[in-house]
């Protein structure tokens, strides 16, 4: 597990898997994109399978976003699982005002450098154009 924020946090499937290690990192909401994956009924869970190159739409983007919105305002500890979620958590730190370079380092580097799960940089930096170009819109928007 690698914490990322205070109540945010990347993992394996196998530790997302594990009621001990749930319990043991107070995990209360889980977001899982993939196959597979047997989890406790007592954590919101958000599950999609995954498409089959492993990638994630940008609506799949969009929805773990708000998942991880709605669950960290409700002040759940939550667990986002695999690459996708490291996507996904990428994306959010964006749309939370984070650069996608501080974003990307924030997610974190580990060992060798490399980042396990690693995160798919081109939904992050499609994402982020995406941002952007909403933000120029808004700002045109109003002059």
């Amino acid at each position: 597990m690698r914490p990322i924020l205070d109540r945010l946090a990347l993992s394996s499937l196998a530790e997302a898997n594990d009621p001990f290690f749930l319990q043991q990192h107070d995990i209360e909401a889980i977001m899982y994109f993939g196959v597979g994956g047997l989890f406790p009924e007592d954590l919101k869970l958000y599950y999609r399978p995954s498409n089959e190159d492993g990638s994630i739409s940008p609506e799949m983007l969009r929805d773990g976003i708000e998942f991880l919105r709605e669950s960290l305002r409700a002040g759940r500890r939550v667990l986002a699982v695999g690459s996708s979620g490291a996507t996904i958590v990428t994306a959010y730190l964006a749309e939370m005002g984070f650069s996608s370079a501080q974003a990307l380092q924030l997610v974190g580097r580990t060992k060798g450098g490399m980042m396990e799960p690693e995160p798919d940089r081109g939904s992050v930096e499609t994402h982020a154009e995406e941002l952007q170009r909403r933000r120029s819109s808004t700002l045109n928007h109003r002059l």
